[in-house]
């Protein structure tokens, strides 16, 4: 789970102990214990997933065919051309809970045509499914995804009682750099929108990143440039007073330690706040299967979520 066995494997007890504790070691190590390196391969999910790229294949065929058989009405939030977002609603739907769903991509790949594949489970079950869109790395940076995310939330409160939701049912998930993306939505002061400082009714945070800082010192900061102030911004883990409703927090087991570690200190601060719904470790997920719960409509995910949005 969050040990560090997987980076000493193949080495005897004395031999790895050495190592971990040793004084070069210990200058090399630049956030808990780890090297750069394994810091970097901690942050980096195709290390604990050989079949990542098959699995996210997967998300645009699946996607695919859900669209044809459930063809969405897109709507556009924004002016920027990637401002759009795909509503999935029952036929007759009145009242409707809704979930925005923000998709992942290390907020540089994907799109709203890749996150429609969760949509029969929650049409079936009488509620809105909404795929999200925005702009990526490098087109925009992240601050400027986070703003986008927000504009298409008050969007929705605004506009989502014409497609027969209700504005005051609104839930948003996200996965990943989504899952980051959504901590950030859910620690946003809405007040500063001009809308209802209630205006997420719960959340749904799936392998995500809740505190940048380590996170800027790996790899990813390769194309993530943020300022100080930018990280403390947009880290939920900084914010947590603002979490205003119920949340649900998932992950898999074989994720890497620190999407794991980031997943169980999250879940830990909600809970300790009150404000922590459920908290998920799916058995035998790595981090890229971990949205496909949601496609089926009896994974514990599923029901978990399901349940928190027609409470």
């Amino acid at each position: 789970m969050l040990d560090r066995r997987v980076f000493t494997a193949g080495l005897g007890a004395g031999m790895a102990a050495a190592l971990l504790h040793s004084p070069a070691r210990a200058q090399q190590m630049v956030f808990l214990g780890y090297t750069q390196d394994e810091l970097d391969k901690a942050y980096d999910q195709r290390v604990w997933a050989p079949d990542a790229q098959k699995i996210i294949e997967r998300y645009a065929t699946d996607s695919a065919a859900v669209r044809n058989r459930l063809p969405p009405r897109t709507e556009r939030y924004g002016e920027a051309a990637a401002e759009t977002l795909d509503i999935f609603a029952p036929a007759g739907a009145a009242g409707a809970p809704v979930m925005v769903f923000i998709h992942g991509g290390a907020w540089r790949a994907l799109t709203k045509e890749d996150a429609s594949a969760p949509a029969p489970t929650f049409v079936d079950a009488g509620c809105i499914y909404i795929a999200l869109n925005f702009d990526n790395i490098p087109a925009v940076r992240l601050p400027d995804m986070a703003e986008q995310c927000r504009r298409a939330l008050v969007w929705v409160h605004r506009n989502i009682a014409r497609f027969g939701g209700d504005p005051s049912r609104i839930h948003v998930g996200g996965h990943s750099s989504g899952g980051h993306l959504c901590g950030v939505m859910l620690t946003t002061d809405w007040r500063r929108y001009d809308a209802p400082e209630n205006l997420i009714r719960g959340g749904v945070a799936l392998s995500g990143m809740y505190e940048l800082y380590p996170v800027l010192l790996s790899a990813r900061s390769a194309y993530v440039k943020l300022s100080p102030d930018e990280v403390g911004a947009l880290s939920a883990m900084r914010h947590l007073g603002r979490v205003a409703c119920p949340v649900i927090v998932a992950w898999g087991d074989r994720e890497s330690p620190e999407f794991q570690r980031q997943g169980a200190e999250f879940a830990t601060a909600l809970a300790g706040m009150g404000r922590l719904r459920t908290r998920l470790v799916l058995a035998g997920t790595n981090h890229f299967e971990v949205p496909e719960a949601l496609n089926i409509p009896g994974s514990d995910l599923s029901r978990a979520v399901l349940t928190a949005m027609t409470a």
